[in-house]
Order: structure tokens, then C-alpha cells, then sequence
């Protein structure tokens, strides 16, 4: 399959990556698969939530593709280098609003799927900001820790999702209004560290099921730039594993429905991974 050298103008600065392009492919279905892929390695386009995506052949003042149509339609050969950004366009923010609009529908589908563990509270919104509350029931947690060094154990809990105005370029962020002890919570403010990267597919439903397995110590991350709490850390990997208190049980929430006998993820980025097939970035940075 030809080999284009494609440079991809993400938050972390200009990438440039190998990509095999069919020559019978349509340059905006080609688009989809790398973006999946490329938000898998932890990269999210810059801008990806207030514009659109274009392709330009022959650096950034050059002749901008159609997306609809083969490169070797448009005269672009094997090799050849190519730029793929997002151009910004006045009054952005409309894509931003319908996202987090279907956030919050994914959010209500999550809670009727779960009636006795989720309850989507209320959408609040600010200037800038949008805040999802939700109560988490029939979910363990560590509250604290006693004088014995025992989990003392906590099964309801109420957290705070922000979508800061960058969003879905940063992704949503979440605390908790009770105290949660944990490695990866910070307990001045209940800032739950949920991601390792950015990721403009991260969804609420991820979000909600992260929270959830980390109350219960199914997930910890001990790398330093996640640890939020050392004393949680300590006595994770010096009491909690060796004395078997943690992780604590749970019921796995229920992230699907079934439509006419077919499975239907609530995660629309579980579905695109599925279906990108076996990968065609070569990630060989020049």
C-alpha cells in the first residue's frame, strides 16, 4: 500500500508519521481510522472540537485536498509530505455544546442501565465550564483508614465531571465531594486523576467507570506524574496488597444494550477501535 508522510497538528506540537493510504480510499475515510489511532498513542488534535479538518498538500500555504476525493486524484504521489490540521472558524463552540449535550444523554442511558449504581443529579453551566453531578450508589470506596490500618469503607458517593471550556481537547475532569483515600486523589481538593493522556474520545462513560474501579482500588497508577496522595500510595503497597484488604468487590457497571439482537456500546470510541482494523500509522518519527 503506498506511503505518505503526513505531519498532524496536535496539543503536543507537530507530529510526523508514516501512512499507508490505498489509492482507492477517499482521504476523509482514512482520516477516521488515523484519528482513532492516533488518540490510542495519546494524541488529540489541536482545535478538533471548534473546527474542521483539512489536508494540506505542500505545507501550510499550500493547495488544501478534498477530502471527499483519492489522493492520486488530486496529483499527490507516494512520499510526498502532507499536513492535516483543523481550520478554525468564527463563533466556534457550537460542537463543543452538541458534545457535551450528548455527554449527558450517554450519562442518563448510563444511569437507566443502572438504576441502583448511577444517578445523573443535575447539569450545571458557567461561563467557560459545564459540570455534570452524579451519585455513585452500591460502589465501594475508602473513606479512611483506621488506627489498625482496615479500610473504612464507604458505598455511596456524589462526584463532580467538569468539561472546561477546552473540552473535548482536554478531556472532562472529575472530583469528589466526599473524601476518597486514594493514590491517585488528591485529598485538599477531591481531584480524582483519571486519565494517563488526552484523548478527545475519552467519553463520560469512561469517566464514571474510571471513578468507580478507583474507589474501589481496582485501578492505580503509582507513576509520579498521577500520584496524588504518597500516604495512599504507602499504604497501598506496604498494607492494602500485602494484607489482601484491596481491591475491594463490585458489580462491573453495565456499559451496553442490546437492539435487535445486536450488542450497542454506550462508548461510540469502543466501537471505532473495533472497527479501524489493524492500524495503518507507521509511528516512526522523522
Amino acid at each position: 500500500m503506498p506511503q505518505y508522510q503526513m505531519y498532524f497538528d496536535t496539543l503536543e506540537g507537530e507530529k510526523k508519521y508514516n501512512v499507508d493510504v490505498g489509492d482507492s480510499e477517499p482521504i476523509e475515510e482514512v482520516l477516521r481510522d488515523i484519528l482513532v489511532e492516533l488518540s490510542e498513542k495519546g494524541h488529540t488534535m489541536k482545535g478538533l472540537s471548534t473546527g474542521d479538518l483539512k489536508v494540506v498538500w505542500g505545507g501550510r500555504q499550500g493547495r488544501e485536498l478534498d477530502l471527499s476525493r483519492t489522493l492520486p486524484e488530486q496529483g499527490v504521489q507516494p512520499n510526498e509530505v502532507l499536513r492535516v490540521l483543523v481550520e478554525m472558524y468564527e463563533g466556534g463552540g457550537s460542537l463543543r455544546d452538541d458534545r457535551i449535550q450528548n455527554e449527558w444523554r450517554l450519562l442518563e442511558q448510563l444511569a437507566r442501565l443502572n438504576p441502583g449504581a448511577v444517578r445523573a443529579e443535575r447539569h450545571e453551566r458557567s461561563p467557560g465550564k459545564d459540570v455534570f453531578l452524579v451519585r455513585l450508589n452500591e460502589s465501594s470506596g475508602v473513606e479512611s483508614i483506621d488506627r489498625e490500618g482496615n479500610p473504612v469503607i464507604r458505598h455511596s458517593h456524589t462526584l463532580r465531571f467538569v468539561f472546561q471550556r477546552y473540552y473535548p481537547d482536554m478531556p472532562v475532569e472529575a472530583y469528589v465531594d466526599q473524601p476518597l483515600f486514594h493514590p491517585n486523589i488528591r485529598p485538599e481538593t477531591g481531584f480524582v486523576c483519571l486519565w494517563e493522556s488526552s484523548s478527545a474520545d475519552y467519553t463520560i462513560v469512561q469517566a464514571v467507570a474510571r471513578a468507580r474501579a478507583m474507589a474501589a482500588f481496582r485501578m492505580v497508577n503509582l507513576g509520579t506524574a498521577h500520584l496524588m496522595n504518597r500516604g495512599a500510595a504507602q499504604w497501598y503497597t506496604q498494607v492494602g496488597m500485602p494484607r489482601q484488604l484491596v481491591p475491594l468487590s463490585w458489580d462491573e457497571l453495565q456499559v451496553f444494550e442490546v437492539r435487535a439482537g445486536q450488542l450497542v456500546w454506550l462508548e461510540p470510541a469502543r466501537q471505532m477501535a473495533h472497527s479501524a482494523g489493524g492500524g495503518r500509522v507507521g509511528f516512526r518519527s522523522a
